[in-house]
């Protein structure tokens, strides 16, 4: 199965995509950041942010698999460590309907994986979700990231407080799964579906 998408880094041609999705309020719905209304100039400056090498964070785009490689969505790491070989997989969005059948999403958490344990050389990959995001809270675990607690009221979103979902994976467990085969899409498909038929019995 060849790959849906590809990563690149950022160009200025992907401003306007980012100018469009920042004032989604609907994809940011359920964002751990929040949403507020991005102004031209605002996109552009997060755009260039994000564009080359930095020492604690690192954004790829994430594109057509094509020779116009189109921006789709982007995925990111954040809180580089590299004395404690950490960080934290600060977010994914594919914001393009055409590649929001969930193919895009699992290639780009496995590129992530890839990026941070066998690129860089990490130890430890973390992250939260909200508790109302139902596609990370069964993505994590499918990719075999444990659970390491619930933060409680950690955000204030739309007049209400919304815990967040705390797990990380370690590279040991993340070559030991790989080498088993586990990181094979349909593998991970079928992860899903259980857990999808899992949270609608509970």
């Amino acid at each position: 199965m060849g790959n849906t998408v590809v990563f690149r880094d950022f160009e200025d041609r992907d401003i306007d995509f980012i100018y469009k999705c920042k004032n989604d309020e609907k994809l940011n719905s359920k964002i751990v950041g929040g949403f507020h209304h991005f102004t031209y100039e605002e996109a552009v400056k997060w755009v260039h942010g994000c564009m080359g090498e930095h020492e604690t964070y690192k954004f790829w785009a994430v594109c057509t698999n094509d020779d116009e490689k189109r921006i789709v969505g982007w995925v990111s790491l954040s809180q580089i460590d590299r004395k404690n070989h950490s960080a934290c997989f600060h977010g994914i969005v594919i914001a393009d309907d055409e590649y929001r059948d969930g193919l895009a999403w699992i290639e780009s958490y496995l590129f992530i994986h890839e990026q941070a344990f066998e690129v860089m050389g990490l130890n430890r990959l973390y992250g939260t979700c909200r508790v109302d995001n139902k596609l990370s809270m069964q993505m994590g675990p499918a990719m075999f990231s444990q659970k390491e607690g619930i933060l409680r009221e950690a955000i204030f979103d739309n007049g209400q407080y919304v815990d967040l979902y705390a797990s990380a994976l370690l590279a040991k467990d993340y070559f030991f799964h790989k080498q088993n085969g586990d990181y094979e899409i349909p593998k991970i498909i079928r992860r899903l579906v259980l857990a999808k038929k899992q949270s609608r019995k509970n």
